[in-house]
């Protein structure tokens, strides 16, 4: 006969498995009605707490799970190594948590939090959260966000998307350039979304023509982005573009390459991160910088604020500009 495990009880119960995760390990944090019924459906089914777990719960942990999509992005892995230093700092050890994007990964990671022992652990999604889940995980663990999530009662640390995007506009306008374009990224983060929104925003309010081109989601936004500008008449084509992100910037500007477009002659190109590759590239990209290294330790002090005195803060970072090769006068 196989094991009962906890989803067999959260099952039968009707609950979430990390309802039934506090129901035994943090009781104060489940009404005594839900948390008699969890352990009534437990001894029912023959359900028995892990006496290891149950130990190891009982130190401190250390473990610090840092939720992210994808590690291969520059973005996700400088955030991961300047929080890895903050963290080791306060006597913390990082566990890295890469959910590939999916929505169902990130909230399995989250529900895990319990089970992992940890005082706290911190999200960086690239796509929305579920709300729900990040709400009912919350209610027995610490979590810190690093984006924008509407309506979660949560500490989050992020950045002023709609300053940064100004910032983009008028370096952009000061070089004369009236024509400018907005490569949008994930449409499903709340970032992108933010950063979109703030273009549009300017382009009505300067009585500029609001020029998206979206080259979709995945690998090949650049490509699509580049091939959608070539193929517009030279005399509609925007003299500059602000991509989402520096990845989407790299893309873009290899695609235009590639088609014969010169970089910064013939369009100038900006990002939005400011990652170290950036400075290497070719032309050295022109970009509004996310101060990434504050950001990991403004989440380790929300974390333990939250900790400390259970307050939830909001904290909204200004980027900057970094003016490099990729922009340049509006040609002539």
């Amino acid at each position: 006969m196989a094991e009962v495990s906890i989803d067999d009880v959260a099952a039968r119960a009707g609950v979430h498995r990390s309802t039934v995760s506090r129901a035994f390990s943090r009781p104060e944090a489940v009404n005594a009605k839900t948390r008699k019924h969890v352990l009534e459906v437990a001894e029912s089914l023959g359900y028995r707490v892990n006496p290891l777990a149950q130990a190891l719960r009982r130190r401190a942990s250390k473990l610090v799970p840092l939720i992210v999509p994808d590690i291969t992005n520059p973005f996700y892995g400088e955030l991961a190594r300047t929080m890895a230093a903050a963290a080791a700092d306060r006597g913390y050890q990082l566990v890295l948590c890469v959910t590939g994007g999916e929505v169902a990964q990130t909230n399995a990671y989250l529900t895990s939090l319990q089970e992992m022992y940890a005082p706290f652990g911190i999200v960086a999604p690239s796509t929305t959260v579920d709300l729900d889940e990040l709400q009912n995980v919350a209610l027995g663990s610490k979590v810190v966000v690093i984006d924008r999530v509407e309506e979660a009662q949560v500490p989050t640390v992020t950045v002023d998307s709609a300053e940064g995007i100004a910032l983009a506009v008028d370096h952009l306008r000061g070089l004369g350039h009236r024509r400018i374009a907005y490569v949008s990224g994930i449409s499903g983060a709340y970032t992108s979304r933010d950063r979109l929104a703030a273009y549009e925003g300017l382009a009505a309010e300067l009585d500029m023509p609001a020029m998206v081109l979206d080259g979709g989601t995945g690998p090949d936004v650049g490509e699509r982005a580049a091939q959608r500008l070539v193929d517009m008449a030279r005399e509609e084509r925007p003299t500059a573009v602000i991509a989402a992100n520096d990845m989407v910037a790299f893309a873009l500007i290899s695609a235009l390459g590639v088609r014969g477009v010169s970089v910064p002659d013939e369009v100038s190109v900006m990002g939005f991160d400011g990652l170290e590759f950036g400075a290497r590239f070719n032309p050295r990209l022109t970009t509004v910088r996310q101060p990434i290294a504050d950001m990991g330790v403004i989440a380790i002090d929300l974390a333990e604020k939250l900790l400390k005195d259970g307050e939830t803060s909001h904290v909204v970072l200004a980027p900057d500009l970094l003016v490099r090769e990729s922009t340049a006068e509006v040609p002539r």
